[in-house]
């Protein structure tokens, strides 16, 4: 199969620590890095033996890459991907699409009108440990926790850059049309120190909160279905509870990290959404949903 020349756009301290190493060892990829730091650009060439690179992404585009990984701030992902889109070049995005859903929708439109690919970067649906409690059947609750610690930050960044992550995880354990959606939150000085929401799907009982001024930076869910309570720690450890007994779970000692955090899996997701011929409107739909639960978040906290 020929290798698909792929663009990484923003080379920061995200795409150096969980997709650099995937995407430059994969036998399906030709890496082309590009970003506006000049130094940086030079070193990662360097260090991964980049043949094709830049630091304008107007340049970039006129070289036509097969697709892009949007790796940099959220404040800019909506022009980039515009462009992007507009050349018809198909993207990924790092979460989320973007702090807006004016903005989101404007994206998703475009995707739309020119029948491109657009993908959404939330590792934790591939994260092996998450994924397996999806063969799980009728489950009665559902609880995801992540705390971090001296982090209050504006609503809108808190709910968009890192809450996104509780709610679009529950989302995909829970699908379905979220009922009776419940939010409670503590703000100190405009900035917002800890969350909590909760809905019913069905018959399952969601929650997700967020503490950004806890003690410890921690991640942790808890999933229950008649007669059994699982729980997964950090995406990569946890333990099944069945009639008083107790069965641990994780992986081999040398197991890759970035495997156990769902990210080998997200890319290879995204590889075949690529060589997909058929436009699959139901991902921007998905893409849609959870951004629209974030805006409704931020509204109910205003």
């Amino acid at each position: 199969m020929t290798k698909l020349r792929i663009a990484l756009i923003g080379l920061g301290d995200i795409a150096q620590k969980a997709y650099l190493p995937i995407v430059t060892n994969h036998p399906l990829i030709e890496p082309i890095f590009c970003t506006r730091k000049t130094a940086v650009l030079k070193q990662l060439t360097k260090q991964y033996r980049i043949h094709e690179s830049y630091s304008d992404i107007d340049e970039l585009i006129r070289n036509k890459p097969d697709a892009a990984m949007i790796h940099s701030a959220t404040k800019s992902h909506f022009t980039l991907a515009s462009k992007l889109l507009k050349a018809g070049i198909p993207v990924f995005i790092d979460k989320p699409l973007s702090y807006t859903l004016n903005e989101t929708e404007e994206i998703l439109n475009l995707a739309s009108q020119k029948q491109l690919l657009i993908y959404l970067g939330f590792n934790r649906r591939f994260a092996p440990l998450i994924n397996s409690l999806t063969t799980q059947k009728e489950p009665i609750e559902i609880l995801w926790k992540k705390n971090r610690v001296n982090l209050p930050e504006d609503p809108r960044v808190f709910i968009f850059d890192d809450f996104i992550h509780v709610a679009d995880s529950l989302r995909f354990l829970a699908p379905g049309k979220i009922e009776g959606l419940h939010v409670f939150s503590k703000s100190n000085n405009n900035r917002l120190e800890s969350l909590h929401i909760q809905w019913n799907q069905n018959n399952t009982l969601v929650n997700g909160s967020m503490n950004r001024i806890s003690g410890i930076t921690e991640e942790y869910t808890e999933y229950y279905t008649k007669g059994n309570k699982w729980i997964v720690n950090e995406l990569t450890s946890g333990f099944h509870y069945q009639s008083e007994k107790t069965n641990s779970l994780g992986f081999g000692n040398w197991e890759n990290t970035l495997y156990k955090r769902g990210f080998v899996n997200m890319i290879e997701d995204w590889l075949q959404a690529l060589q997909q011929t058929k436009y699959d409107s139901n991902r921007n739909q998905d893409i849609w949903e959870t951004h629209n639960l974030c805006e409704t978040i931020c509204r109910q906290i205003k």
